[in-house]
């Protein structure tokens, strides 16, 4: 899987299988793009439901689809980058593991497809509660062409 939107990662995740069980790897710090976490959580999304759009100035967000599956959409708003304004649309699913890196400036959202969605994130800057570096935009903002 690939994205075209510039500095934007789909990481394919290594998962080990043995009659015991299995290991996910999920981040490397040999990988290319590798980036110091500033915070980890976890979040839980009801079937259907979308939570869109976020932009961020400063930060990085890293996701893995720990349970469940994932639309999720991206629009470059950077007004350097070759890929400004370019709208994509993948999916995801805890059967096939990716680790998605999104830099700043790319909107960003996604929707909990078929039934109830975990996400592990992973962000380059923990999140300031009094000082956010995040912009919100309605899921359906005619701004970005994106159908969810």
């Amino acid at each position: 899987m690939k994205t075209n939107l510039s500095g934007t990662q789909i990481i394919p995740c290594r998962r080990v299988v043995n009659d015991r069980g299995f290991l996910q790897e999920i981040c490397r710090s040999d990988e290319d793009g590798f980036f110091q976490i500033g915070q980890a959580y976890l979040t839980q999304t009801k079937q259907g439901v979308i939570k869109a759009w976020y932009l961020h100035r400063e930060q990085w967000d890293s996701f893995f689809t720990l349970q469940g599956n994932m639309k999720l959409g991206l629009c470059d708003d950077r007004p350097s980058s070759p890929t400004y304004r370019i709208v994509e649309s993948h999916e995801f699913s805890s059967e096939e593991p990716h680790l998605i890196r999104i830099p700043p400036g790319v909107w960003h959202g996604f929707q909990a497809v078929g039934q109830d969605l975990l996400l592990l994130h992973m962000n380059s800057h923990p999140f300031q509660f009094h000082d956010t570096d995040e912009i919100r935009k309605d899921p359906y903002t005619s701004d970005i062409p994106f159908a969810w």
